[in-house]
């Protein structure tokens, strides 16, 4: 019988970073809004950058540009409000409200690492004892408005799967997700609305990720606030 490979922890996620951000690449925007702090605790201050709900970091779907943003899960929809990361932050302000969203997709993890810089905040949760590997990474990251939002076409384009969800979309975003399958397997799930991306990404050695699809769309939503 052929011996599992074992890949170091540290290097594990490294893997699993590198692969969330490639999943991200085709919406992730370079938006300029101003990014608040993450302690040496890990707690995220969002003070820096106040919201109302209604703030547009990138200006993206302005209501000059007819529905650039408005059908970009499928539906020919009214444009939606920009959400921002503090929106998010506003609710889950640090890594550890941020994974209570994930159920037991994180039992027996440990918060490994966190970041929060040129707005994105990352939250990575990784097992640390013997030769099992797992991780989960969540990655909240500001985008340009809906001009950041994927088609279908889009999404069909780079071999991920569009993942259907009607509350996502009726705010102008889309979910999808992608799989990298082998020993060393990562599959990330993302979901994008005009201003902000979630991606959610678990990466496992020799077995299936804990957590895809349907069930990090919900974890997704919970985070942005979207209801249904």
């Amino acid at each position: 019988m052929t011996a599992p490979r074992l890949v170091p922890r540290a290097a594990f996620a490294l893997l699993v970073a590198a692969g969330a951000l490639a999943f991200a690449g085709c919406a992730a925007g370079s938006g300029t809004a101003a990014s608040p702090s993450v302690s040496a605790s890990g707690a995220v201050d969002g003070a820096g950058t106040p919201s109302d709900g209604a703030s547009d970091p990138g200006d993206g779907d302005g209501d000059g540009d007819g529905d650039g943003g408005g059908d970009a899960g499928g539906g020919a929809a009214p444009a939606a409000p920009s959400m921002a990361l503090a929106d998010v932050l506003a609710r889950y302000p640090d890594c550890a409200a941020m994974g209570s969203v994930l159920g037991s997709a994180i039992d027996g993890l440990e918060l490994s690492d966190q970041s929060n810089e040129d707005g994105t905040v990352q939250c990575n949760w990784m097992s640390t004892t013997g030769d099992y590997v797992n991780t989960v990474l969540v990655t909240v990251t500001t985008n340009n408005g809906a001009v950041d939002v994927p088609k279908k076409d889009d999404i069909a384009a780079i071999g991920s799967e569009y993942l259907a969800d009607g509350a996502v979309e009726a705010r102008g975003g889309i979910a999808y997700g992608t799989k990298s399958t082998g020993d060393l397997r990562i599959y990330g799930t993302l979901v994008d609305v005009p201003g902000v991306g979630v991606s959610i990404s678990s990466g496992a050695l020799n077995e299936d990720p804990r957590i895809f699809g349907a069930p990090a769309v919900a974890a997704a939503k919970q985070l942005l606030g979207i209801a249904g």
